[in-house]
């Protein structure tokens, strides 16, 4: 009896490991201030945007995905320019455990727009501003936040 109650046991605690290990999302305060930006504006004036949760407006991702860190991989997402004349791209970097969702974004221009959200970082050493996407979709709460998921 004694040796299924310890078995119980640990399984209880490997089970409330494995659900507060799962991954729960990103939160995000003051959901309401959240702007969305067409690809092509953010790009123009990336720098006031520093530190803040953003929605990205765009239309593909980018083939290419490179590791640059243990834990990071950087890509592209792109939008058609407004004047119908090209593509306009902006840097992303994308944490390792939300790289195969991110590689679920579809690769092809055409269709309509969606949205990614994430955080408009500089890296400092290369001199660079990107978006450090957080996920597709974003779950609000009844306080005015929000929990963005892909």
């Amino acid at each position: 009896m004694k040796m299924i109650s310890a078995s119980v046991s640990l399984l209880l605690l490997f089970g409330a490991a494995l659900v507060l290990g799962a991954d729960q999302g990103t939160p995000v305060k003051n959901w309401k201030n959240v702007q969305t930006y067409d690809l092509v504006a953010l790009q123009k004036d990336t720098a006031p945007q520093q530190g803040k949760v953003v929605g990205v407006r765009c239309n593909f991702r980018g083939k290419d995905i490179h590791h640059m860190k243990p834990n990071w991989f950087e890509s592209s997402i792109w939008q058609k320019k407004p004047d119908g004349k090209g593509f306009a791209d902006l840097r992303v970097m994308i944490a390792k455990k939300d790289l195969d969702a991110f590689k679920s974004v579809k690769t092809d221009p055409g269709g309509d727009d969606f949205v990614l959200y994430g955080r408009v970082e500089r890296d400092i050493e290369a001199n660079f501003f990107y978006v450090r996407l957080l996920g597709r979709s974003a779950i609000p709460d009844a306080k005015g936040n929000a929990t963005l998921v892909w």
